[in-house]
């Protein structure tokens, strides 16, 4: 059985998306996970947004999109906001790992707004077949500028808990 991650494309004004950088790995990615039990999907896309991310968000912010097939074993739910503008620097992962070498890690250790263009040097090919093929992320941005506008979703530092 596919197990179904669920996550949030974060969009500013200018059509960027949020990524980030996934640790120990080459690629960057959007804020996503598997949910827990009883949650709902725009739930987890939520906790996740804010676990990776450090994000601000609630369930009502959020517009879904559609369930995509990302790999063989794994699809993904995808929601989509567009947030006002804030610094990346802003932004803090507390959802941690622990490597090979028994090291606590945080899931993601830089963040940045990309162009779309740009995803295809940034994220891995299976992302980038769901974002740059099975969507138009100008249309996607488009809708979420003129018929809905910008959330404040900015993390912020004294709302951080650490897990």
């Amino acid at each position: 059985m596919k197990s179904v991650s669920c996550g949030v494309l974060v969009f500013d004004l200018a059509g960027n998306l949020l990524l980030g950088h996934a640790n120990e790995s080459h690629y960057w990615d959007i804020p996503k996970g598997e949910g827990a039990a009883q949650e709902q999907s725009a739930q987890t896309a939520v906790r996740e947004a804010f676990e990776e991310f450090g994000l601000q968000l609630l369930p009502g912010q959020l517009r879904e999109i559609g369930i995509f097939e990302c790999r063989r074993d794994k699809d993904l739910r995808l929601f989509t906001v567009l947030v006002s503008p804030f610094d990346t620097k802003r932004c803090v992962c507390t959802s941690f790992y622990t490597d090979r070498h028994r090291r606590r890690r945080p899931e993601m250790n830089g963040f940045r707004w990309a162009q779309p263009d740009d995803l295809p040097q940034l994220c891995a090919p299976s992302l980038v077949a769901v974002l740059t093929h099975a969507m138009s992320l100008p249309a996607i941005h488009g809708q979420l500028l003129y018929e809905v506008g910008p959330v404040d979703a900015a993390p912020s530092p004294r709302n951080v808990r650490v897990a």
